[in-house]
């Protein structure tokens, strides 16, 4: 068998084209049957021929999507009663996928959400929805969509969505953030922000199965940046507002808004320029009155505007444009800035809301709006004035519903409302109030209970992983976002949520992973809470028992550890803390390093000098000596690379100059097998702006005597920018991490960060991407170092993105390239190469082959596929005579 492999001169090949493994085989005369071959696999094993192949891909799996605000966040906009007699709204954040959502509620208080925008199906919803005759519901979102400049859409009362169009920036507008009116020949109109000829907006008209018509582009003479919708009137014209444009001679030329009118067929008439003293920027639309007038709201100016101009009026205005300012709020008790529309009551009235003012004694003397009244000839009365608190904040626009009452959204507020110490709110309330000024809340949007913004991952002693998230779980009045909580999660996604804080000496806020100490148990950090609000030092069981170990003073024992811990060999953990320490006590301290025991007896090894704000994990070395970084310090205020022993003998090893060595690290190191330490810098935020200075994060290896050698510098492409996380030697030798961002550098100055990638570096600084996360489902910026699990497959999380818009837990396995065998039997050629690896199919692939390798190469697809037996993918050829065979596996 030896002697006829050799005479076949058997070959192996490096890919090419495209290819993934690549095989030659020289051919040998004769043919017989092939089918007995196929029960000499196995035996034949000695003769097989493993391909070269290279990495194939990364597949990531989410494991788990924590949840943000499922049921919504901000109701911007009011409401609408359906004919079936509940209310329908939305919201501009939160749902499933943070985009906003479609929702109902009825009258007594039962809340369902109907609908969670995924972006490419529009995002932002900030408008309401209105009921045409054929019983759906159409609004419009002012972004997502296929160009993410908006769309407009219908949706069923049971929440079937159908997006209808989406705007593509140019002569159709973009961006709507007002709703749609059903005109009387069946058809919608509205309008968009911006978008059209001159970029200020637009008016069009869409019929119910997504036609659209452009039919006036703003050019700032006739109006500019149309906000609200537009209203028919009895003469079956429409009639609108500006937020902009008009007399282009006050206001720096870009004038304080219109009102205007069009016909169906987009001719349109400019009725009235704002000046300043008869009210500034219209945001809302108007009403027609039962007197046949229009009547309107104009929101307010700016403080660099004559104070009359600030705080909004109400005013009436003829189909000629003859206009009366009516009444002009003062911002005080009476209210003050108008953004929705006014609706006129059964009693003839006409009702509305301010977004300010009203009891000024709260909110830093601003108030958070009122319910007000208002007759036809100027009468207010202030009917309700919001505290921000259980009522709410911040009313959106006005519905009288069937019982006579009015019914209407805050934008903040609820049972989880704005704190001023932690400069937090609430996520907005749907209430109820009668025409006496009697309010009665229906519901609050609240936050989740799994957890937020995971910090990472440890793998225990059980298989399980264990991590912490640093919001959600539990709320309450001073911390409607959550204080955190601790999480058990299996390889196979199911999450069990072990403790939550509560923000008392428990802890709150924990900002990184945890640490299984030799006893078992976990330990971690609070960057707050606690007896002083300063950190705490945590355990806790597998099961969730949690003990507070230590509860920082904010003194000489630091504040905020925002980094978690590592156990010596001496059994305490080692950790940092970013504020507090003996030094520059006025500012905070500048952070310490401290050791605890298990049972809780801390001391204070160094304090930092110089705002060095150590925010990393330590790492003990094979000398005994624990070595970390500090984000800022050192010789050129671009942070540290230092060791310290455990009786707190501190040595700087390294000060980054934050030229090509980068600056800023905000990860801890880790000691690799060669005994180099391996770490990451972040990059300087100034830097993101300016592509000629670009410094957005390194990989550098680092003796432990201080010899630093710089591996790598990002270049905020492919590869990704701002590595935040330690870096973990895979079992293969080499690193794998992540960074926070992957932007271009021509997005810089617009924002576009991306959502982050997985990358692996080898010890000599050869990098590659695995991973780019879309900051969709996949989640997005992850901010935590990844663990390699006993499977092989790395584990980590990413602080946002998701299903649920509050960050995920993620797997991710490297896959190798099918390996394609030879087998040589005869004028025969076996090949085989496996169906899958770990689960992971690989289906993609087919053989293919040539007689030639040159740039003539013409490679054919084998025919008929291949027998599957085994798990194994099972070809066989006969050779070709008097040619060279090649073989390889595309994809």
């Amino acid at each position: 068998m030896k002697t006829k492999l050799t005479s076949m001169k058997t070959q192996l090949r490096t890919p090419h084209n495209g290819s993934r493994t690549c095989a030659m085989t020289e051919p040998v005369a004769g043919r017989k049957p092939v089918l007995a071959l196929l029960m000499r696999l196995l035996w034949a094993a000695a003769l097989v021929l493993p391909a070269f192949g290279a990495q194939a891909a990364a597949v990531l799996t989410t494991l788990h999507s924590f949840q943000v605000w499922t049921n919504g966040e901000s109701p911007y906009a009011g409401l609408v009663q359906g004919s079936d007699g509940n209310f329908y709204g939305t919201t501009l954040y939160g749902g499933t996928n943070g985009y906003g959502t479609v929702f109902q509620i009825s009258t007594n208080r039962a809340l369902t959400t109907l609908y969670s925008f995924t972006g490419g199906d529009g995002a932002y919803p900030q408008t309401g929805l209105v009921q045409g005759s054929d019983g759906n519901f159409y609004g419009t979102t002012g972004g997502g969509g296929t160009n993410n400049a908006g769309t407009v859409f219908k949706i069923s009362a049971n929440g079937a969505l159908t997006s209808l169009y989406s705007f593509t920036g140019g002569s159709d507008g973009a961006n709507p953030l007002a709703g749609l009116v059903q005109g009387s020949d069946g058809s919608f109109y509205g309008t968009t922000y911006s978008g059209g000829t001159n970029g200020v907006g637009t008016v069009f008209r869409i019929s119910t199965n997504g036609a659209l018509t452009s039919l006036h582009l703003f050019s700032g003479d006739d109006g500019a940046n149309p906000q609200a919708g537009l209203v028919q009137g009895s003469d079956g014209s429409f009639y609108g507002t500006t937020l902009y444009g008009g007399n282009i001679n006050v206001n720096y030329g870009e004038g304080y808004g219109t009102v205007f009118k069009i016909s169906s067929n987009g001719a349109l008439t400019s009725l009235y320029s704002f000046s300043g003293g008869d009210g500034v920027y219209p945001q809302a639309a108007l009403v027609q009155g039962s007197d046949g007038n229009f009547y309107g709201t104009t929101g307010g100016g700016r403080s660099f505007e004559p104070i009359e101009y600030h705080f909004g009026t109400v005013f009436r205005i003829s189909s000629n444009g003859a206009l009366t300012t009516l009444y002009s709020f003062t911002g005080g008790d009476d209210g003050g800035h108008l953004d929705a529309a006014l609706v006129q009551g059964s009693d003839g009235n006409f009702y509305g809301t301010t977004v300010g003012g009203g009891n000024t004694n709260l909110n830093g003397g601003y108030g958070y709006g009122t319910v007000f009244q208002i007759s036809s000839n100027g009468a207010l009365t202030s009917s309700y004035s919001f505290t921000g608190g259980n009522d709410g904040g911040y009313p959106s626009g006005l519905v009288q519903g069937s019982d006579g009452n009015f019914y209407g959204t805050t934008q903040s507020g609820g049972t989880t409302y704005y704190n001023a110490q932690t400069g937090t709110y609430g996520f907005g309330t749907v209430f109820k109030i009668s025409t006496h000024g009697t309010l009665t809340s229906l519901y609050s949007f609240t936050s989740p209970n799994d957890g937020a913004r995971p910090s990472g991952l440890v793998q225990g002693s059980d298989g399980n992983f264990y991590g912490t998230t640093s919001s959600g779980g539990n709320t309450d009045l001073n911390n409607p976002g959550g204080y955190g909580t601790v999480f058990k999660i299996s390889i196979n996604g199911a999450l069990t949520t072990l403790y939550s804080f509560t923000g008392g000496n428990g802890g709150a806020n924990p900002s990184a992973g945890l640490v299984q100490g030799n006893d078992g148990n976990f330990y971690g950090t609070t960057s707050s809470g606690g007896t002083n609000n300063s950190g705490t030092v945590f355990q806790i069981s597998s099961n969730g028992a949690l003990t507070n170990l230590y509860s920082f003073t904010g003194g000489n024992d630091g504040a905020n550890p925002t980094a978690g811990l590592v156990q010596g060999s001496d059994g305490y953990f080692y950790g940092t803390t970013e504020g507090g320490g003996t030094n520059d006590v006025e500012y905070g301290g500048d952070g310490t390093v401290f050791k605890i025991s298990p049972n809780g007896a801390l001391s204070s090894l160094y304090s930092f000098t110089g705002g060095n704000d150590p925010a990393a994990a330590l790492v003990q070395g094979r000398d005994g000596s624990f070595y970390g970084t500090t984000g800022w310090g050192g010789t050129n205020e671009c942070g540290n690379v230092f060791k310290i022993s455990s009786s707190g003998a501190l040595t700087n090893l390294y000060s980054f100059t934050g030229v090509n060595d980068g600056l800023h690290p905000q990860a801890g190191l880790v000691q690799a097998t060669d005994g180099n330490f391996y770490g990451t810098t972040g990059g300087g935020a100034g830097d993101l702006y300016n592509a000629s200075i670009l410094n957005i994060g390194s990989v550098f290896k680092i003796s432990p005597n201080g010899v630093l050698t710089s591996l790598y510098s990002f270049t905020g492409t492919n590869d990704g920018a701002s590595p935040q996380a330690a870096l973990v030697q895979g079992s293969d030798g080499n690193f794998y991490g992540t960074t926070e961002f992957n932007y271009h550098k021509a997005d810089l100055n617009f924002g576009f960060y991306g959502a982050g990638t997985v990358f692996k570096i080898s010890a000599n600084g050869a990098l590659t991407t695995l991973y780019s996360f879309t900051g969709g489902n996949d989640g997005g910026n992850p901010q935590a170092a990844l663990v390699q699990g006993s499977d092989g497959s790395f584990y980590g999380t990413t602080s946002g993105g998701g299903a649920g818009g509050g960050g995920t837990v993620f797997r991710l396995t490297i896959v190798p390239q099918p390996q394609l065998s030879i087998i040589p039997s005869g004028p025969y050629v076996i090949l085989t190469w496996p169906t899958d690896y770990a689960g992971f199919s690989y289906a993609g692939y087919t053989l293919q082959s040539t007689t030639n390798l040159g740039s003539s190469a013409v490679w054919t697809t084998n025919s008929p596929p291949p027998v599957v037996i085994g798990g194994e993918n099972i070809v066989i050829n006969t050779t070709t005579t008097g040619k060279q065979q090649f073989y390889r596996l595309s994809q």
